[in-house]
């Protein structure tokens, strides 16, 4: 039996966001090949972190005033758009969808040399940020398959070795799987 052209395109694009999983994990690039997924919704993002575990409850679209203190300027970093939920009793964590993840590396890498003191750890996907509102937010970070973003030599001088690092898209920002305890 030969299905109508519609539904044969309908039943193919199922079958691709089945194989591509939640925002299209299967993309190409440094940040595709060391695992990390893809979320093109801040929907595909909440789903992404609340798959192992509640980690984003009540879902704004705003960014939190932690992270808005850290981006002054989100356009700067990259960030196309902002949302905040509860990751616990009032702590609270920011996802940003980026427009590109290299800038918005060389942003915070720029940042660290103006402020010794600017906090450029995130968790990362292959195209959106995290920054948990807590250490319990973080370790579920690392369960929904994120990495940590940095771009603080001392920080990879301190990883153990076994640790995956990848510094392929700026020089002096890396992704890891290594969370301190």
């Amino acid at each position: 039996m030969r299905l109508p052209k519609t539904l044969a395109a309908m039943t193919a694009a199922v079958a691709l966001t089945a194989l591509t999983g939640c925002g299209g994990e299967g993309d190409s690039g440094p940040l595709a090949a060391f695992g990390l997924p893809k979320a093109d919704t801040m929907a595909a993002v909440e789903q992404l972190l609340n798959k192992n575990a509640p980690t984003c409850r009540e879902l704004e679209p705003r960014i939190g005033s932690k992270t808005e203190e850290r981006l002054k300027d989100p356009s700067a970093f990259a960030v196309k758009e902002t949302a905040t939920c509860k990751a616990g009793r009032d702590e609270y964590t920011t996802l940003m969808l980026l427009s590109d993840m290299k800038k918005f590396q060389e942003a915070n890498k720029k940042a660290l040399e103006a402020d010794p003191d600017f906090d450029t750890s995130y968790f990362v996907g292959q195209n959106f940020a995290v920054d948990p509102g807590n250490d319990d937010a973080a370790r579920k970070m690392k369960s929904a398959g994120l990495a940590l973003m940095v771009c603080d030599p001392k920080f990879k001088a301190e990883i153990p070795s076994g640790y995956k690092i990848s510094e392929e898209l700026v020089k002096g920002c890396f992704v890891t799987d290594y969370l301190p305890s």
